[in-house]
């Protein structure tokens, strides 16, 4: 079981949010796109993140509500 720690939240829209969160067991940073609390993506790396911003390249994880990203970052990422 991994522990996870949210680092800050940045505010793109109210609705609308990049967190970064540090994953402690296995020393990862990711970042998790909260698209108005229906759509989460969850990038992996920072380059990642700045892709889908600037070219709209999508993630490969993305998750349709915040229980099943909260339990794959404690339960899966490896």
């Amino acid at each position: 079981m991994n522990i996870i720690n949210q680092i800050e939240t940045h505010y793109l829209k109210p609705n609308r949010t990049v967190e970064t969160i540090f994953i402690k067991n296995i020393d990862k940073m990711v970042y998790v796109y909260n698209y108005e609390g229906s759509h989460f993506r969850l990038f992996t790396n920072l380059i990642d993140l700045i892709g889908f911003f600037q070219f709209g390249m999508e993630p490969k994880l993305d998750f349709s509500n915040e229980l099943d990203l909260d339990d794959f970052l404690i339960n899966e990422l490896v």
